[in-house]
């Protein structure tokens, strides 16, 4: 008997944010879900079968009736022991699909699990082929440092917009983000003699409109932060990133979920602070949030757009949580 399995897509390579993503017409999990609009399966399980990698340890696989579930590059997605919480999490969302109308945006989570199965199996193997569809991770961090320099967290508008009210919200929830950043940032600097780090941000007031860029020693210590992120909490941060256009906003995520539990953390961390994902949300759209509350929202627009950012900030945040 042939084991069959159905893939979430296949690979296409294609620009989007200037990382590579993945578009096929090919016969897939999320192409199928698409096209027909019907619900072709019975039971969602998971199930625990024993590591290749290690006899004593187990992971989860998950299927739809008996076939399981691929990712873009034709991986199976396996968890690993320390995500059963995101394996039930997985199960459930693809039981929680109605039986028509399914679109691949209703299983947000399986495919940050897909980006992560695929990113670790092509690093792990030096598939370069694979790497060329999905790109690799040293560039994946690079492009993620990009947002950084025009990060929205670091842009502080004129204290005369809205009578002020935006300024100031943004001084009382941006400055105390940005410290708690440094301070965890500094500890992944190369010259731990060299001083605190320090993030550049613009004030509209003073500088005008123009470009901002974070020094040499700031990128590099964010990239070694990056460097030590397990692949979970990396694909979360791309993810996070991507969604809310501020690089801040997605660490803020991955604080929330492990508690500053960060490898190679060289003193202890004393600027915590820890939004909820709300708050992240209002961070990342606060000035979109002001003008709403004045001009109004376009229906089917900017409140569509309230939930989908919380509801893929979740997404992300699932994906990144592993209890200690």
């Amino acid at each position: 008997m042939f084991s069959r399995s159905i893939r979430v897509s296949a690979p296409r390579p294609s620009i989007v944010h200037g990382l590579l993503r993945c578009q096929t017409n090919a016969r897939s999990e999320t192409n199928r879900l698409e096209k027909s609009a019907t619900r072709f399966w019975e039971k969602v399980s998971m199930q625990e079968i024993p590591d290749p990698t290690n006899g004593n340890a187990k992971r989860y696989i998950i299927k739809l009736d008996n076939k399981h579930i691929k990712t873009p590059l034709g991986n199976p997605i396996e968890l690993p022991h320390s995500k059963k919480t995101l394996g039930l999490l997985l199960v459930n969302e693809w039981k929680s699909l109605p039986s028509l109308k399914v679109k691949p945006y209703q299983v947000p989570l399986t495919s940050i699990v897909s980006r992560a199965v695929d990113l670790l199996k092509s690093e792990s193997e030096n598939n370069k082929e694979d790497q060329a569809k999905i790109g690799r991770r040293i560039d994946i961090a690079n492009d993620l440092l990009r947002y950084l320099d025009t990060d929205t967290l670091l842009v502080f508008s004129p204290s005369e917009e809205f009578e002020g009210g935006l300024r100031k919200e943004q001084e009382e929830t941006y400055r105390p983000l940005i410290e708690s950043m440094e301070e965890l940032f500094a500890n992944y600097s190369q010259n731990q003699n060299a001083g605190p780090i320090k993030l550049n941000y613009l004030d509209v007031e003073k500088d005008g409109l123009r470009g901002n860029q974070q020094s040499e020693e700031t990128r590099q210590a964010v990239l070694n932060f990056l460097d030590d992120l397990n692949i979970w909490e990396f694909v979360a941060l791309e993810k996070a990133t991507l969604l809310s256009k501020s690089f801040l906003c997605g660490v803020a995520v991955l604080r929330l979920m492990n508690n500053d539990q960060f490898k190679n953390l060289k003193q202890p961390l004393h600027k915590k602070v820890h939004y909820t994902i709300e708050q992240i949300a209002r961070c990342a759209t606060l000035e979109t949030v002001y003008q709403t509350d004045r001009w109004g929202e376009v229906e089917d627009t900017h409140d569509v757009d309230k939930v989908d950012i919380v509801r893929n900030l979740s997404s992300a945040a699932l994906v990144a949580f592993s209890p200690h």
